[in-house]
């Protein structure tokens, strides 16, 4: 009798420690952010230390990876049925059949090898620090999903929104918009081999908004070297660089209607202060004031991009003036 007591409080210790160690693993993936201004040094240290971004929802994550997002009564987004891709595009065979007679990026495309020389070296060590830094956390959480047009799409959590330009047409009428991007999703899907349209969303100059990818909530686009995981892209459709085309105000409204949406259906808050994001090198993470970022701002290239075209600041000032606008001013 009492050998069976005590085998029982073994077990009952084990069981006690397990759920220890459990509730630690638990509780470091859903630390808080600490502001720093208020934190202690420990306090900060031990904040910096983890990979976790504290802002994201895991639990959205695991139960809605994959949804489609198209908007509700107060934003309308023109779905990928309406303005009608090829679905081709997305069907590996097709795209070899296609790329055997035209011409296509190599199907072992070296993206190192799009960079001139003086840029390899920084290329390099970007990817580098992913490995050794971020790599770790993403495949943690990454989850794959074969979607409608038989293509499997990856998903992270999202943590923040990078805003793109097109750097193409300045479009205003529906059909020429539908053609525009028709003619992304082409150069994107069938000539680079991506199987679909790189953009999660693209904003016309009268404002209207296109479903992107068809991966959905979560999902992992083609867009920004090496800061593709764990964010939303959101291209606007023009070449918005000083002297070419502006922002229209339309475009202004919808890219602030469409980030409060997405904000919301993620479970985002785009008025904190502080946000723990990706650093531009992928050595870790840092504290930063927003989490919506212009391509330009995590370029490595010695002459960066000019997408979006407009200035970062500049862009977030008109961002926030918008939605103030819309706070002011409900639907």
């Amino acid at each position: 009798m009492k050998k069976t007591i005590n085998i029982s409080l073994i077990l009952l210790a084990f069981l006690a420690l397990f759920l220890i160690i459990w509730a630690g693993y638990k509780n470091k993936n859903l630390v808080k952010a600490i502001p720093l201004e208020t934190a202690t040094e420990n306090q900060t240290n031990q904040t910096l230390n983890t990979n976790a971004p504290q802002h994201i929802n895991l639990t959205d994550f695991y139960f809605s990876y994959g949804t489609r997002l198209l908007g509700n009564d107060q934003i309308k987004i023109i779905s990928r049925e309406e303005w009608g891709p090829d679905l081709n595009y997305a069907d590996p065979d097709y795209i070899a059949s296609y790329c055997s007679e035209k011409y296509c990026d190599p199907e072992n495309y070296d993206t190192e090898d799009n960079y001139i020389t003086t840029d390899k070296l920084a290329v390099k060590t970007l990817n580098y620090n992913y490995r050794h830094a971020l790599e770790s956390w993403d495949l943690s959480k990454i989850q794959t999903k074969i979607k409608e047009n038989k293509a499997s799409y990856e998903y992270l959590p999202v943590e923040e929104f990078i805003i793109h330009h097109t750097a193409g047409r300045t479009t205003y009428s529906y059909e020429d918009s539908i053609n525009e991007i028709k003619r992304i999703y082409f150069n994107h899907a069938l000539t680079h081999r991506w199987q679909d349209i790189g953009y999660h969303y693209l904003i016309d100059a009268q404002g209207r908004i296109f479903e992107g990818s068809l991966g959905g909530k979560y999902s992992v686009g083609i867009h920004t070297y090496m800061h593709n995981r764990g964010n939303v892209s959101i291209a606007l459709m023009g070449d918005l660089r000083p002297d070419y085309s502006q922002m229209s105000t339309e475009m202004k409204t919808s890219l602030a209607k469409l980030i409060s949406y997405l904000a919301k259906e993620y479970d985002l808050d785009l008025y904190a202060s502080q946000y723990y994001l990706k650093k531009k090198d992928l050595s870790g993470r840092e504290w930063l004031p927003s989490i919506i970022r212009g391509h330009k701002e995590l370029d490595i290239r010695l002459s960066p991009t000019f997408c979006p075209g407009v200035d970062s600041d500049t862009l977030r000032t008109d961002i926030y003036t918008e939605l103030k606008n819309l706070t002011e001013n409900p639907l």
